[in-house]
């Protein structure tokens, strides 16, 4: 399956946290999203930097607090939900990894995008073919060379939708579901021949693809997430 993210399209929002209150438009209540369970919870020991950097969406943050040399390394941070841990770990790690890849260059096009055609003039049409034969250029590569640096994953709970509760209310309240967190690495000359190969192979037809490839350059060479952020939601990372 691939993914394609649209300039003016939303892409999909990371509403995870601890204790994360995701704030509605008008005069909808906040959801309140709860940790149920994680490593080392039961100790009271911290969660990892990066984690909290993948939430907030400060890619990064991502690699420095895992020492990746970004002048030697390029780093894709990947996140998936499910009900079932086991199972979500190995089509993260295993199955699931080239769709997340490809998700990742949308989230970059659509980012850079963004920045190079915002309140510009010119032809609507070529902006949107430009976008889409450069996300369908990076979505048919087939990545070679990843490897898995860390992982993490948090249970968390939230209210049923529609559902009123309070501290008294059952576990039918709520659902129940766990984030699974994984970075990986690949060698940063093996990461750009690629990227190259595929950046090539896009004819500069027009002058909105000129654009978009050369902002492109600088925004795929940074730490990837598979994920943008809601700019929307509050985070705070002290647990109950």
């Amino acid at each position: 399956m691939k993914t394609k993210v649209f300039a003016v399209a939303s892409v999909l929002a990371l509403l995870l946290s601890f204790n994360v209150f995701a704030a509605k438009k008008g005069k909808e209540a906040k959801v309140k999203i709860e940790i149920i369970n994680r490593p080392g919870m039961a100790l009271g020991t911290d969660i990892p930097e990066w984690v909290q950097a993948v939430l907030e969406g400060e890619n990064k943050k991502v690699a420095k607090s895992l020492k990746i040399d970004l002048k030697e390394q390029q780093i894709f941070v990947f996140s998936n939900q499910g009900t079932d841990l086991e199972f979500l770990k190995t089509w993260t790690d295993q199955v699931d990894v080239q769709r997340q890849v490809a998700n990742s260059f949308s989230i970059a096009v659509g980012q850079s995008a963004n920045a190079v055609f915002q309140g510009t003039s010119g032809d609507e049409n070529k902006k949107k073919m430009a976008i889409d034969q450069t996300i369908k250029a990076l979505s048919a590569i087939e990545m070679n060379g990843l490897l898995k640096e860390s992982q993490y994953w948090i249970q968390f709970r939230k209210p049923k939708q529609g559902m009123k509760v309070t501290k008294k209310s059952p576990d039918s309240a709520y659902d129940y579901y766990y984030e699974y967190y994984v970075v990986f690495v690949m060698n940063r000359s093996i990461y750009e021949a690629q990227l190259n190969a595929a950046l090539n192979g896009i004819q500069d037809n027009a002058s909105e693809t000129v654009l978009l490839k050369k902002a492109l350059s600088e925004n795929l060479r940074a730490p990837l997430l598979d994920k943008a952020v809601d700019p929307n939601v509050e985070y705070s990372f002290d647990e109950e």
